[in-house]
């Protein structure tokens, strides 16, 4: 085989590689991020303003929101993404109990706590 054919066979492999891995990144971030929102700022704005209680926030600060959304208030824009997940498709007889102040949440049956419980969760 010549070098021609080998550094012709490596360079394949590592496109591939690269390709693999950048799929995998991609997978990481849309399951890591699937609840998010972007606003854009005024030409100028020296802050952010949080919709959900419209409490002002510097350029460049970070911070998690009554709605446990965490916001970050950048040049041009504020990006919100959610910080605690949402259920969806619960079970029957089953009940979700959101607590805010930790940004967790409890999916428990409340007449039977052996009873398991299943669901699906969007977001966080």
């Amino acid at each position: 085989m010549t070098a021609f054919h080998q550094t012709s066979i490596c360079a394949k492999l590592a496109t591939m590689t690269s390709l693999a891995l950048v799929l995998v990144f991609c997978a990481f971030v849309s399951l890591s991020d699937s609840a998010c929102s972007m606003s854009l700022l005024k030409p100028g704005a020296k802050h952010c303003v949080d919709r959900y209680d419209n409490s002002r926030h510097p350029m460049g600060s970070t911070w998690t929101n009554g709605d446990c959304m965490r916001c970050n208030c950048s040049p041009g824009k504020m990006e919100c993404c959610d910080a605690m997940g949402r259920v969806t498709n619960l079970s029957p007889d089953c009940i979700v109990k959101y607590d805010y102040n930790k940004c967790t949440f409890d999916v428990f049956n409340p007449t039977n706590p052996n009873i398991k419980c299943s669901y699906g969760a969007v977001g966080k």
